[in-house]
């Protein structure tokens, strides 16, 4: 058989070449078929399942409640005349309380009172003839201590009061500090409800998890999101 040239030889070598690779890119692997659906796990009847569903009930009852409170509290902060209303009751509790410790107030007056009921029995004690002189004199000293004690009590009540008048007055100017305060204490409420709702969400779903698996209530082992 006569040799082929050598220039007819480089083109069909260069042909084979393209055919095998051609052949190898075309044969890609089987792709993997699909892992088959699972079976749910039956719930697994126990001794304290009967306990345990009653006790789960008990529980679905808690978890509405939390999300009742959540609702209200969510509601009550949406009304625009909720947070006008608790800042003017504030306002008056203050107002109520300034006039009560400032001077010549209802708290003055009535450590003023304190001294001068004591201070009377003292001069009573001191002039009653009732009583034979040593007993006279017993008296009087018991009411003297009581005397001195209570102008001591009414002289802290007065350094006191003056203070808290001051800085009663200092809040009461303070209106938009006041409000913010308000508002923080209505978005903490939020947050506290927010968190009751996770915390029963979290007992219900460990309490469904345990009943399907028949596993006493309050037992923790696993993780409780299911």
């Amino acid at each position: 058989m006569p040799t082929l040239p050598k220039t007819a030889r480089l083109p069909l070598a260069a042909l084979l070449l393209l055919t095998a690779s051609s052949m190898a890119l075309s044969q890609k692997p089987a792709p993997t078929p699909p892992a088959p659906p699972t079976t749910p796990a039956q719930p697994v009847i126990s001794d304290d399942s009967v306990d345990d569903f009653s006790d789960l009930n008990r529980n679905l009852a808690n978890l509405r409640e939390k999300i009742g409170k959540v609702r209200d509290v969510v509601a009550k902060n949406e009304d625009p005349n909720v947070p006008a209303n608790q800042r003017e009751q504030f306002q008056h509790s203050v107002a109520q309380l300034l006039a009560s410790f400032a001077d010549d107030g209802e708290v003055a007056k009535l450590g003023k009172a304190a001294v001068d009921f004591v201070n009377k029995r003292l001069a009573d004690a001191e002039q009653d003839t009732n009583f034979p002189p040593d007993q006279r004199t017993a008296l009087a000293t018991r009411w003297r201590r009581i005397a001195t004690q209570t102008e001591t009590a009414v002289a802290s009540l007065e350094t006191t009061r003056k203070d808290l008048a001051e800085k009663l007055k200092l809040l009461q100017s303070k209106a938009d500090f006041v409000d913010q305060m308000e508002k923080l204490k209505q978005a903490r409420a939020v947050l506290d409800a927010i968190g009751d709702l996770s915390d029963q969400r979290q007992t219900v779903t460990g309490r469904i998890r345990d009943l399907l698996q028949g596993k006493p209530s309050g037992d923790t082992g696993d993780d409780p999101n299911m």
